[in-house]
């Protein structure tokens, strides 16, 4: 918060200004902004497609205008509280795989992301009894460290053109627990709910995300997806063996080799589209 002098008639009047809330001027540009309209695509122009899914790591500092903040301050979200507060406010529908078919509500959401009410065994210190009681989680988006992205990548035969369109993508909760039977200090992940990204575009056009070197960059998070402004690693492909992943049959050094293989096999296959 900041003071403001202003002097009017003689006398010195004190006005509060809040600076999280934009900047000394109302922003109209991205909080009303809509989503451009992508081309049509009819089957017959597409003689040839792969579906990829890309996983991406927030610690990565291209990632980072999808991280932070860790808390919404002003205009200013991540990426996943600005999905959750648009399934707050019922603006977004979510679902819990990749099909896009059932949806989740709110209060299984809010269980993923660490809150809810749970039951936990604790000993009184008044009679020394065993008793369980209910303790209610708060919700930790923070812990959301890390997208699964689902792409499909195509060839337009009619407009000549190779590209990729994001079809959907999944939050996922990292973080360690102290359940019984879990090592101690032990890593999980949490596939909090799967967004279909054309569905989502209204509410991403509306947020704008941090821009580095000039804070009135205007980019939104729908603008960030078209322009792929994020770094991430293929982790499946489709294929014949029920689309397993690449961690389920190379594991280390082999798995990066392999994600990079199936890059290189994408990158060849556009080549071999052109003659020069």
């Amino acid at each position: 918060m900041i003071a403001a002098v202003f002097c009017l008639g003689g006398k010195t009047e004190l006005k509060s200004q809040d600076l999280t809330t934009g900047s000394i001027y109302q922003k109209e540009n991205v909080p009303y902004r809509k989503p451009v309209p992508l081309p049509h695509l009819r089957e017959a122009d597409v003689p040839w497609s792969k579906m990829l899914w890309r996983m991406v790591d927030l610690r990565e500092k291209a990632n980072h205008n999808l991280y932070f903040p860790t808390e919404p301050f002003g205009p200013r979200m991540s990426l996943i509280d600005v999905l959750y507060r648009a399934v707050q406010n019922g603006e977004l529908e979510v679902y819990n795989t990749e099909e896009f078919r059932v949806p989740v509500d709110l209060e299984v959401i809010d269980s993923r992301l660490g809150g809810g009410v749970r039951t936990e065994t604790v000993v009184d210190v008044t009679t020394g009894e065993t008793v369980e009681r209910e303790i209610v989680g708060d919700v930790r988006t923070f812990e959301v460290r890390e997208y699964l992205i689902l792409e499909q990548w195509y060839f337009d035969k009619r407009h000549s053109r190779f590209g990729s369109r994001i079809v959907g993508f999944s939050p996922i909760r990292v973080y360690t627990t102290d359940d019984e039977g879990v090592e101690e200090g032990e890593i999980r992940r949490q596939n909090v709910f799967w967004v279909y990204y054309p569905a989502a575009r209204e509410v991403l056009a509306r947020h704008e995300i941090y821009g580095r070197s000039n804070d009135l960059s205007n980019l939104s998070f729908d603008d960030l997806f078209l322009q792929r402004r994020f770094s991430g690693y293929i982790y499946r492909e489709s294929n014949v063996f029920n689309n397993r992943a690449i961690n389920e049959y190379a594991v280390g050094r082999d798995a990066l080799l392999e994600s990079q293989r199936i890059h290189n096999a994408i990158f060849d296959f556009e080549q071999d589209l052109w003659e020069y």
